[in-house]
């Protein structure tokens, strides 16, 4: 018997912790002029070859490096954001199990309630596994961590219009 694997073996790690240096080093300043004008901002984790047409969860050992960027930026972001002595949301969302789709978000002025309705508040509760990132443990322990659901909205006629074009079966 043949095993055939369906992961692809990625090469050049010291590669890949220069580009997530870059995207933090390009992520950290907040640019307030953009925030201004359009009263939000995001950063998303544009790392390739893992945030590509088919994108791909990095190993456990390097989301921790990724999460620590992520709090670094998160934190110079708060700072930029309390001295406009506003009202403002500032988020890290954490996807799992596709780490790789996190992001950094923040809004105020007319945009402030423009992510609420994002996400769906989970059931059950469960504690942040910070096992997981024990290194980060108390960095992690900075903020209040809330299990979300992110859901998918679709209306009838596109649900309709997609089987009939063959998009999607039928339930029945």
């Amino acid at each position: 018997m043949v095993y055939h694997s369906k992961k692809k073996k990625i090469r050049g790690w010291k590669r890949h912790k220069r580009k997530k240096e870059v995207w933090k080093q390009n992520s950290i300043n907040l640019d307030m002029k953009l925030i201004r004008e359009y009263n939000r901002d995001y950063a998303k984790l544009w790392i390739h070859p893992f945030y590509s047409w088919n994108r791909i969860n990095p190993p456990t050992w390097f989301n921790r490096l990724l999460l620590e960027a992520m709090i670094d930026v998160y934190i110079s972001w708060y700072e930029k954001m309390l001295n406009e002595k506003e009202d403002f949301y500032l988020k890290i969302w954490l996807y799992d199990p596709n780490f790789i789709n996190s992001q950094i978000v923040v809004e105020y002025r007319d945009c402030l309630n423009f992510y609420d309705n994002v996400f769906d508040k989970h059931i059950k509760d469960k504690l942040f596994p910070i096992e997981r990132c024990a290194t980060l443990k108390d960095k992690l322990n900075l903020f209040n961590w809330e299990r979300h659901v992110e859901a998918d909205i679709y209306e009838l006629g596109d649900l309709k219009e997609d089987i009939q074009i063959g998009l999607r079966r039928s339930g029945s």
